[in-house]
């Protein structure tokens, strides 16, 4: 028997990271002209600084940049060059603009759903 071990030891995060295609994340960063305003916090940096809050349930900024500066050798497969600061993250949730993320999910969403309804030659009602 033949196991995939395209996820075998890799953390949940850096799995989702997988999912979400660096083409759309930049592509939707430059029609929205959003890292113009950031030189040390991208856009991408912002989703997955995000996204790792997400999954570790942290509550404040405090608590994740404490806790990115704690894991820093360890979280190399999130794709940073530097952990953000508090203040850093603070200004950029402020003054980001929503829409590129909600963009960044439609698209990706829809990549997938074509990427599933390609997978499967049969239709499952449900």
């Amino acid at each position: 028997m033949s196991k995939s071990k395209k996820f075998s030891g890799q953390p949940i995060i850096s799995q989702l990271l997988n999912f979400l295609p660096s083409s759309i994340i930049s592509r939707t960063a430059q029609e929205h002209n959003t890292d113009r305003h950031f030189t040390r916090l991208k856009t991408n940096d912002q989703l997955v600084t995000m996204m790792f809050a997400l999954i570790n349930g942290c509550s404040s900024l405090r608590e994740i940049s404490s806790i990115m500066l704690a894991c820093e050798g360890k979280i190399n497969h999130l794709g940073l060059t530097k952990f953000p600061k508090r203040s850093t993250l603070s200004n950029a949730n402020k003054n980001s603009l929503s829409e590129v993320f909600v963009s960044i999910y439609n698209q990706t969403n829809n990549s997938l759903a074509i990427l599933s309804a390609s997978s499967f030659p049969f239709s499952v009602s449900v």
